[in-house]
Parts: structure tokens; sequence; C-alpha cells
């Protein structure tokens, strides 16, 4: 039982993560209903903006982390109007934008070698204090103290500015209806870049959090993190931000019990086979959004 106990608060703070990343892609899909591929690189480079503020500039945490966020949203915006927004216009815009995503991607993932050098680096030592408590026979850590709190005031704020905002009205008309949105004086470009900021600002949060937690960083390190991000997206329900959690905390759990109880070789394997259980018993997901709802 108490590595059950100890797997499950393992599993918790790797979904917290998870579920952060799993909303940023979903909030570009239900914006443009694009999928955005590029998103994973970058995530990469919020983990590289991190070490260059605090390796190269000697930053301390507290200003790294939301610094780091913040130029991620700026180059998560930089793609929207590279890659994406001057596709508008053909009729095949999803496919032509998901291949444009495509080649974005593997640009900013060679730049991201280019920078490492072709090497893995690491944040610096003593970057946040690391501590643990025994509480009941299991062991906590400030790291996963960290993670669980940064990723849970990040939702709660999403939250917030999606339903209680004027910002976050407008983003849900452009999310239901683009058209009918741009008719009524909502300025559909300038949406969809906050749109993207705001999706690149939660992959760079996920990514400090995992460079942290995991004390490495390379080029290709989103891309396996945006597979278990669209489970964990899918699992929920699209257009549920309570789903998009509770399905990153599911993947989470999912990964953390494989990993203890038989080998990380399998943990794809029991991931993939419970998205693909939900799916043949729940296709719509744990937490649908009805149709006829706004859904972001």
């Amino acid at each position: 039982m108490q590595l059950l106990g100890q797997q499950t608060i393992n599993g918790i703070a790797l979904g917290m993560v998870f579920a952060l990343f799993a909303m940023g892609f979903s909030l570009v899909i239900a914006n443009l209903s694009v999928f955005h591929v590029a998103h994973a690189a970058v995530f990469s480079w919020g983990a590289v903006f991190a070490w260059d503020l605090t390796d190269r500039f000697g930053l301390p945490l507290v200003v790294a982390l939301p610094g780091a966020a913040l130029l991620a949203g700026v180059l998560n915006v930089l793609c929207y109007f590279v890659l994406i927004r001057h596709l508008d216009s053909r009729r095949d815009k999803e496919l032509a934008a998901f291949i444009s995503s495509v080649g974005g991607g593997i640009i900013l993932t060679e730049l991201i070698s280019k920078h490492l050098n072709y090497v893995t680096v690491r944040l610096p030592d003593g970057l946040f204090p690391i501590r643990s408590w025994r509480v009941w026979g299991l062991q906590i850590s400030s790291i996963q103290l960290l993670i669980v709190g940064v990723a849970g005031v990040t939702v709660v704020l999403l939250g917030l500015l999606m339903t209680r905002t004027q910002i976050g009205r407008e983003v849900r008309a452009v999310a239901y209806d683009r058209e009918l949105a741009s008719m009524l004086g909502v300025g559909a470009t300038s949406v969809s870049a906050l749109v993207f900021f705001l999706s690149g600002v939660l992959a760079g949060v996920a990514a400090v959090l995992i460079a942290l937690a995991f004390s490495q960083i390379d080029s290709r390190q989103g891309n396996a993190y945006l597979v278990l991000a669209l489970t964990a997206m899918v699992l929920g329900g699209f257009g549920s931000v309570k789903g998009v959690v509770v399905g990153g905390l599911v993947v989470g759990l999912a990964s953390s019990y494989t990993t203890a109880y038989l080998s990380s070789g399998y943990r794809n394997v029991v991931i993939f086979g419970l998205l693909m259980l939900v799916l043949v018993v729940r296709p719509q997901g744990l937490f649908a959004v009805p149709s006829s709802e706004i859904r972001v």
C-alpha cells in the first residue's frame, strides 16, 4: 500500500504537467481547428529559455519561470503568424496548417539542437531548494509541491480568464463561430494570436516544471509529452477544462503505476490501451461538452 500511495503522489504531480500542456493544445484546436504540431517544439523552447535565463544570465527561478513562459508565448504567436495565419483563405486550410506546423516544428527543433550544441543540458544546481517530508510513511518533495501548486494556480487563473472576463468571452465566441464573431465586431485574428500566446505560456510553464523535476533539457523532449498531452485531452473530453485536468491526472497516474508495477517500457502500451478503451466505451471522453455550448 505504501508503494501505491507513493506512486499516486508521483502520478498526480506528473499528471498536472500533462494537463497544462494538453490545455494549451486544446485551446488552439478549439479556436482554429488546427493540429498545431509545433506546440511540442514550443514546449522544448520553454525549457531552453529557462536554462538560458538561469544558467547564462543567473536569474532566480521566481523570475526565470514566468520569463520562460512569456517567451514561449511570444514564440507561439510568431508560429501563428508565420505558419498558420496566411493560410486562412485556403479551402484546405486545416490540412495546410497542419503540414505547415509540422515543418515549423522541425525547424524549431533543429534550432534548439544548434543552440544547445547537440547536447543535453540541465538547470543549475540549487535553483530550487530540494527537500522532502515523510507524511504517513509517504515521501513528498518540494518539487512535487511546486508542480502541483504552480499548475493548480495556472489552471484556476485560466479558468477565470475564460469565464469571467471580456477577453474570455471573445475567445469562446470565436471558438464557437469564427465568422459570426467577426461580424459582431470581434477581432478574430487578435483573438487567435492571444490564444496562441496563452497556449505557449501554458507549454512554457509545463516545460520548466518538467525540467526541474527531471533535470534534463534536450531538443526533442516535447515530442513525447505532446503525445501524452493529446491522450489526456481525448480522455477528458475535448472542450472541457475540467476534463483536460482529469485526463492529465489519469495519464499521469497510469504512467506512474505502470513504471512502478510493470516497467517503463510498458508505459505507452498501458496509456494507449486505456485511451482505446475509453474511445470504445465513451468516444466523447469522460467529460464531454455538449456541441451546443461554446467550447474552450
